[in-house]
């Protein structure tokens, strides 16, 4: 099975896909990993270099991809059997970005890059810019009718609760 999940910033794209890879025994993939070198600093990878890792995931026989939706990985889309789209609305995710923050900061979560305050300030700019492509992106995605499945704040929570 090839599963690509998409939805914006602090949405619950990463808890979704550890449970469909607990559920499914396939590997996940988390694309700002494969754009952003956490071993090296953070730094952005080449284009070329997120190519190549990216093709390499598309031909395995099984994975769980998870993303913003970024236009450079539409082929994804084309290559998976399901496509779950998180659909929450620009406040939700505003609280769920300071709570992780928050929780970055005590300790009690994880994280790609230190939680400061400009970085913060920054994810408020990602989901901005995540806002104001989403009608072009669910204009596209909804081309793909047949094998998505839309995700609100209920069904995600019921997902993430199982």
């Amino acid at each position: 099975m090839k599963i690509y999940i998409i939805g914006p910033p602090a949405s619950g794209k990463t808890t979704l896909s550890k449970i469909l890879s607990k559920k499914y025994n396939i590997e996940s993939y988390e694309l700002d990993k494969l754009v952003f070198d956490d071993d090296n600093n953070h730094i952005r990878r080449s284009n070329e270099t997120i190519s190549k890792i990216f093709n390499d995931i598309l031909v395995k026989d099984s994975f769980i991809i998870e993303d913003v939706g970024r236009s450079k990985f539409v082929k994804g889309l084309e290559k998976c059997d399901k496509i779950y789209y998180i659909s929450l609305n620009k406040y939700e995710v505003y609280k769920r970005v300071i709570k992780r923050w928050f929780n970055q900061k005590l300790g009690k979560e994880g994280f790609n890059y230190p939680p400061t305050f400009a970085q913060l300030i920054d994810m408020f700019r990602v989901v901005n810019s995540y806002y104001k492509k989403e009608k072009k992106k669910l204009d596209y995605i909804n081309s793909f009718k047949d094998k998505v499945i839309y995700l609100d704040k209920d069904k995600l929570n019921e997902l993430e609760n199982r």
